[in-house]
């Protein structure tokens, strides 16, 4: 506030040296009437200036809030983790029970039961299954002193050894690989922990425990290449199914050109039968011969049609007509 009346002084200042420079040419209605609107503008400015300062401190009472029920509400900080990680899962697996499963129920090895946060579908009916944890409360307090570091890294060792100790790569009827991934919305605390030589206790411990931890760009590369893997497994599946439509055309092709085959043998075999009955029949015209012969003898017939000639080697056209 000392800072917007400083600098109100100084304009007024400047202004009035302008005032007493060009007095001559100012008249007493024009230096009132830009008095009235300087005197506006100050209180407009003012009057801006106590909006923004209630908003600005409306906001940050509520992120105080916010940051408080964060840390003291072990359910809601449990719920904003897993719509974290939820919308990220969303933008590759949008079909909850079908591509994920939120909060499954099951067993461990040692026959307690276990709800992991997600399960995320993997090609061949396997699995990752994956937690999310937000330390807050400590970062924050680390984050505001920083003699506290040791105190946040704790906490975050004792994170991983709870969840090391619920056994989530042993739950039953869960095909998975031997590592289960701990997710922590805060990208911050994701970038010390992979960065800050302080931290390097927190990897190793992860890593002795099988459990990998992950933040919201790591998580997110995690399920495209989990989406590659569906898309080479579909690509397989079509491959697979172009061969056995294959083998099945292959298949009829070879057993309809073998009854053709067969087919063909049989037509030639039952034209060589017509060619030699063929044969036996106009071979010496002895059936056409005795044909004509009835008819000589005054037999009647309705067709009046010649029979073969004597003298000719083929048949006659009419009989063929």
């Amino acid at each position: 506030m000392n800072e917007i009346i400083i600098c109100a002084l100084m304009f007024l200042t400047g202004f009035f040296i302008s005032l007493i420079i060009f007095k001559q040419k100012s008249s007493k209605d024009e230096l009132i009437l830009n008095l009235n609107e300087l005197k506006k503008t100050i209180e407009d400015y003012k009057l801006q200036n106590i909006i923004n300062s209630k908003e600005i401190s409306q906001t940050m009472q509520e992120a105080s809030k916010l940051a408080k029920t964060l840390t003291t509400n072990q359910n809601l900080k449990g719920q904003y983790g897993e719509n974290c990680l939820e919308n990220i899962i969303k933008v590759c697996y949008p079909t909850e029970n079908v591509d994920y499963i939120k909060q499954i129920n099951t067993t461990n090895s040692q026959n307690k039961k276990i709800k992991p946060d997600f399960l995320i579908k993997l090609p061949n009916e396997k699995s990752i299954l994956i937690d999310c944890k937000v330390n807050l409360e400590k970062y924050i307090e680390y984050k505001n002193e920083n003699t506290k570091k040791n105190e946040f890294i704790k906490d975050l060792n004792t994170t991983i050894n709870n969840l090391s100790n619920k056994n989530y790569e042993s739950a039953e009827n869960i095909n998975q690989p031997d590592f289960i991934l701990m997710y922590i919305p805060l990208e911050p605390v994701i970038t010390e922990i992979y960065t800050d030589s302080d931290f390097l206790s927190i990897i190793k411990n992860a890593n002795e425990k099988n459990i990998i931890i992950v933040g919201n760009s790591s998580i997110l590369t995690t399920l495209r290449l989990t989406k590659i893997l569906w898309s080479q497994e579909k690509q397989e599946k079509n491959i697979q199914k172009i061969i056995n439509t294959a083998e099945i055309i292959y298949e009829l092709i070879a057993k309809h050109s073998q009854n053709l085959y067969k087919i063909k043998q049989q037509l030639n075999e039952n034209t060589q039968q017509f060619n030699k009955e063929f044969e036996n029949i106009t071979k010496e015209n002895k059936l056409f011969k005795a044909v004509e012969d009835l008819r000589k003898y005054g037999i009647q017939t309705s067709n009046k049609k010649l029979g073969k000639k004597l003298d000719e080697i083929k048949i006659h056209q009419e009989f063929l007509n």
